[in-house]
């Protein structure tokens, strides 16, 4: 037996079968389903405390819009005693008075976190030297996981939808005694 000989028998009896890589005939999308699983689970693990940190921002940006249309109305010359409300977007008001509380505290609430929020501006008839004024904002946050969850499921007992978000802020009203 030469030399070459030897090495071509060597060549041969060397090669690797393909049943020993890990890639046969019968498993060749096998990846592809065990990504798309994991990856849907991974998906679904990272978006529920996404969610719940945004309803948890909405909270936080309906009590700021709260503060700064409370500061507004303390800081007003003349106000009338009474209660006022709109709904978001609350445009009417946005129109005929662009400079008011409720445009003001409508402009910083999203109204696409807080879909159908009711504001209210209430001015009490107290006593000359303790007026307040009190700007509330409330509304319900809906959970963008729970709705998809009860679209693939089909149920709507399944898990709550929204979560309550009521945020008001009293302060004293400045021109006064």
């Amino acid at each position: 037996m030469t030399l070459k000989n030897i090495a071509e028998s060597l060549l041969i009896n060397s090669a690797i079968p393909a049943s020993s890589v890990g890639v046969r005939s019968d498993q060749k999308g096998q990846a592809l389903v065990e990504f798309t699983l994991a990856f849907i689970l991974l998906l679904v693990i990272a978006w529920i405390p996404a969610d719940f940190g945004l309803a948890f921002y909405t909270g936080q940006m309906a009590m700021n819009a709260s503060r700064e249309g409370a500061r507004i109305a303390a800081a007003q010359r003349s106000l009338a005693a009474g209660t006022t409300t709109c709904n978001l977007p609350c445009a009417s008001e946005q129109t005929s008075n662009p400079t008011g509380v409720l445009a003001q505290t409508a402009n910083r609430v999203a109204s696409a976190l807080l879909p159908g929020a009711t504001i209210s501006f209430t001015v009490d008839a107290g006593s000359n030297c303790n007026r307040q004024v009190t700007v509330a904002v409330s509304g319900n946050y809906n959970y963008f996981f729970y709705r998809v969850l009860r679209l693939m499921t089909g149920s709507t007992a399944s898990a709550p939808g929204t979560v309550p978000i009521n945020r008001s802020t009293i302060m004293r009203w400045e021109h006064q005694c």
